[in-house]
């Protein structure tokens, strides 16, 4: 049983290897072409594009690696049933389970080595990856700064503080806008709620206007609702604002901390948190995908059809865990449920599949 575990285990991680490899370069190639005028302008810029591509195969390689395990393990089934060793393993009273023990435990390990990835790795290229994109590749200046949990910038007499910033919906709340004299001498200050990023501009509501003069406050009055104060796109504060796809499990956990203290709504940062614990167990979902669907061929010549399901049930599963990370970040399902739900119920499936075949 030993040398059939090794035999298994050593060939999917081939076949892996193989099927990382073409989907990586398939994401690259795709992502080159899709940036190539701003690649091919200049040669600094094809050097920073090739920086920037090299930095984002490590979260290429973790968002393939299920699919791609999946697939691994199909090709090895379909090459043990053409050359009869599936029947030979039957004979030998083999179960199905001890065939799946050692997928199982690789798929483990899989789950572990996804989760350094996403911990110490993605955090880390993601972020370095965007910044070379936003600020070297496109020119996007860097005056706006993170600084004691608030982003900063200046522009012209312009100093402004934004406590929260929202980086999937564009919205900015708890915002402060000083402009000054020429002397340094502060002229007006705005005191904003909320500020939402609508048809090219910024839409602050409950804001409060304060001006000043050598004496103090000289007027106040108050907007449900105000454009114009400032036109910076939302893209030059996500330069400093990090995405919860780019932070490390505990980054976003304390990050979720800070909001809660400030009040903040945290149900759709709960949903990425908890995902980023969800993700890596899809791979042990694909072992079962791939025996209950691949072993329901072995005794037919229609091998290809087999592999086609697996794929197709692989496909299902990124389509049903999508769609509910949606209804997550909408507020429809809890986070947790959100985060687990296609886990959940294609591991049933899975574990159902298993038990019905017929061996």
């Amino acid at each position: 049983m030993k040398r059939l575990s090794k035999y298994l285990v050593k060939n999917v991680l081939k076949f892996l290897l193989l099927c990382e490899l073409a989907g990586v370069a398939i994401f690259v190639v795709v992502e080159f072409f899709d940036h190539v005028d701003l690649f091919t302008r200049t040669f600094s810029n094809f050097s920073y594009g090739a920086a920037y591509l090299l930095l984002r195969l490590p979260y290429y390689f973790n968002l393939i690696l299920p699919l791609s395990f999946l697939v691994s393990i199909l090709i090895l089934i379909i090459l043990m049933i053409r050359a009869n060793e599936i029947i030979l393993i039957r004979t030998s009273g083999i179960s199905t389970f001890a065939m799946m023990r050692p997928m199982l435990g690789l798929s483990l390990a899989l789950v572990l080595f996804s989760f350094a990835l996403s911990e110490w790795v993605i955090p880390a290229s993601s972020s370095a990856s965007e910044f070379i994109y936003k600020v070297k590749i496109r020119q996007e200046q860097s005056y706006v700064f993170f600084k004691a949990d608030k982003i900063w910038f200046k522009r012209g007499n312009q100093i402004c503080n934004i406590g929260f910033f929202d980086t999937r919906r564009d919205l900015m709340k708890d915002v402060t806008l000083i402009e000054l004299t020429d002397g340094y001498a502060i002229r007006k200050r705005f005191d904003i709620r909320e500020g939402m990023w609508k048809d090219g501009a910024w839409v602050f509501n409950d804001v409060v206007e304060r001006t000043f003069s050598e004496k103090g406050v000289t007027g106040k009055r108050s907007y449900p609702s105000l454009k114009g104060l400032f036109s910076e796109p939302p893209s030059v504060f996500k330069i400093v604002q990090q995405d919860p796809e780019e932070m490390s499990y505990k980054e976003l956990k304390k990050y979720i901390h800070r909001l809660r203290s400030n009040g903040h709504d945290i149900r759709r940062y709960l949903v990425d948190l908890y995902n980023k614990i969800a993700f890596p167990f899809i791979n042990v979902i694909m072992v079962l995908a791939a025996f209950s669907v691949g072993f329901r061929y072995s005794k037919t010549k229609q091998v290809s059809k087999g592999i086609f399901w697996g794929i197709a049930l692989g496909m299902c599963y990124w389509f049903f865990h999508s769609i509910s990370l949606s209804l997550g970040y909408s507020e429809i399902f809890p986070p947790f449920f959100s985060a687990w739900f296609a886990n959940l119920f294609f591991f049933s499936l899975g574990t159902v599949g298993v038990i019905t075949l017929r061996t």
